[in-house]
C-alpha cells in the first residue's frame, strides 16, 4: 500500500497519542457504566485513522473480543450510506431525478397520493408520511409493500414539515429497486461496498451463527437477543431490503466509507464514490428543526452537534442500536463509534459529544 492509500492501516500505541488514550479510557467508561457490552471508535482524515479503539465483548454471554472487523447492526447508518449513496449514484448517472415522484418509478402508486411524493422529500424527511409502521405479518419484501400500499400513512399533523420517518426509506428502496431492477443488497454492492472498500459489510442479516457478529437486544417485540438478525422490525421482515436499516458492517468498513468520501471531496482527485460536487450538496441545509438539521439524507451540523469544534460543513447519522457517524467536510476528518447500547436501552446523546469533542479538539485528529 501507498502512503497515501486511505485504506491502509494506522497503528499507534496509546502513550504515543493523547487523543487515542482519552477515547479509550472515555469507552472503557461507557463498558462500566453498561452502556453496552462493545464499542469500536475510528478516527482520522482522508488518508489517516490516528484513532482506532476497540473495548468489550459480542455478547454478555460471549466472551470474544471485538475488533476493528467485528460486524456491527448499524441500524440507520444504513440511510445515508446505503440507500442515499445508491440514490446518489443513480442520479450522477442520469438514471433518475430527485423531482422524479414516486408514482413514476412504482406502478402501485401510480394516481395515488404517495405517488406524488417527490424522491427530494423522502430524503429530506418532508413527504408527510408518518415515522413508522410494522405488522407481525409481514412475510418479505411484497408482503410488507403490498399491506404499506393499503395503509393510510399520511399523518395530516405533518402536512408537508420535517418528520424522521423510517418509511421514507422504505418507499426509496422500492424506487431504487424497479429503476434498475436489481435488489438493493447488490446496488449496495455496486455502488457502496466496492467503491468504497467495504469488503466486510453487507445487506441482511447472516446466515452462519459463528460469523462474530456484536449481539444487539429486541425489547418491543419480545424477540431478545440478535446475534444475525437484523434488529429493526421493517428490516428484519423485509430481508434488509426495507433501505432504513439492515447494514451490517465493521467499524474499518465504516471509516474506508468516511475517507473515500473525504478523498471524493477534493475536487483535484477523480472520485469513486461520488463526484465532489455531489459531496458538496450533501451538508446544505434542506430541512430539520431548531436542534436538528436535515440535509439530503444526512444531518448536518449545528453549533453543538456533532461538537461545537466540528465544522457547519459536517455530515452524520446515528443508528438506533447505538452507531454514529459524522464527517467534516470542511475540516477533512471524520469520527465513527460504535455500539450495542440498545441491549441495555441507554441513550448515547450526550456520550456522542464528549467523544466527538475529543476528536474535534485534536490537530488532525491526532496529537
Amino acid at each position: 500500500m501507498t502512503a497515501d492509500d486511505p485504506h491502509r492501516d494506522v497503528t499507534h500505541r496509546d502513550g504515543d497519542d493523547p487523543t487515542t488514550t482519552r477515547v479509550r479510557s472515555l469507552l472503557e467508561e461507557g463498558l462500566e457504566r453498561e452502556y453496552y457490552t462493545a464499542a469500536v471508535a475510528v478516527a482520522g482524515t482522508a488518508d489517516a485513522r490516528p484513532v482506532e479503539v476497540a473495548v468489550g465483548q459480542l455478547s454478555p454471554t460471549d466472551e470474544t473480543s471485538v475488533g476493528l472487523e467485528t460486524p456491527f447492526d448499524v441500524a440507520s447508518l444504513t440511510k445515508p450510506i446505503a440507500t442515499t449513496t445508491i440514490l446518489f449514484r443513480l442520479l450522477e448517472r442520469g438514471a433518475l431525478t430527485l423531482t422524479d415522484e414516486l408514482g413514476d418509478h412504482i406502478p402501485a402508486l401510480e394516481r395515488r397520493r404517495r405517488g406524488d411524493i417527490p424522491l427530494w422529500r423522502l430524503v429530506t424527511h418532508t413527504s408527510g408520511l408518518q415515522p413508522y409502521a410494522y405488522s407481525e405479518a409481514w412475510d418479505g419484501v411484497g408482503d410488507a409493500l403490498a399491506d404499506l400500499y393499503d395503509r393510510q400513512l399520511f399523518d395530516r399533523r405533518i402536512g408537508d414539515g420535517f418528520v424522521y420517518s423510517c418509511l421514507n426509506y422504505v418507499h426509496l428502496a422500492e424506487a431504487l429497486r424497479q429503476v434498475t431492477g436489481q435488489s438493493l443488497a447488490a446496488l449496495a454492492e455496486e455502488h457502496v461496498f466496492g467503491p468504497a472498500g467495504m469488503d466486510g459489510s453487507s445487506i441482511g442479516p447472516y446466515d452462519d451463527p459463528d460469523s462474530g457478529v456484536v449481539e444487539t437486544y429486541e425489547h418491543e417485540r419480545g424477540l431478545g437477543a440478535c446475534r444475525n438478525e437484523i434488529n429493526d422490525p421493517i428490516a428484519n421482515a423485509m430481508g434488509g431490503e426495507s433501505g432504513n436499516a439492515g447494514l451490517f458492517a465493521p467499524a474499518r468498513d465504516v471509516a474506508h466509507y468516511a475517507q473515500t468520501l473525504l478523498a471524493d471531496a477534493d475536487v483535484s482527485d477523480a472520485s469513486r464514490l461520488l463526484a465532489a460536487p455531489t459531496v458538496d450538496c450533501l451538508s446544505v441545509r434542506r430541512s430539520g428543526t431548531d436542534t436538528a438539521a436535515q440535509g439530503y439524507g444526512w444531518r448536518v451540523g449545528t453549533e453543538l452537534i456533532p461538537a461545537p469544534q466540528w465544522s457547519g460543513r459536517s455530515i452524520g447519522h446515528t443508528g438506533f442500536t447505538g452507531t454514529s457517524l459524522w464527517i467534516d467536510l470542511e475540516r477533512g476528518r471524520f469520527a465513527c463509534l460504535l455500539t450495542n447500547a440498545v441491549y441495555e436501552q441507554v441513550q448515547l446523546y450526550r456520550f456522542r459529544q464528549r467523544y466527538h469533542s475529543i476528536v474535534g479538539a485534536a490537530s488532525s485528529t491526532g496529537e
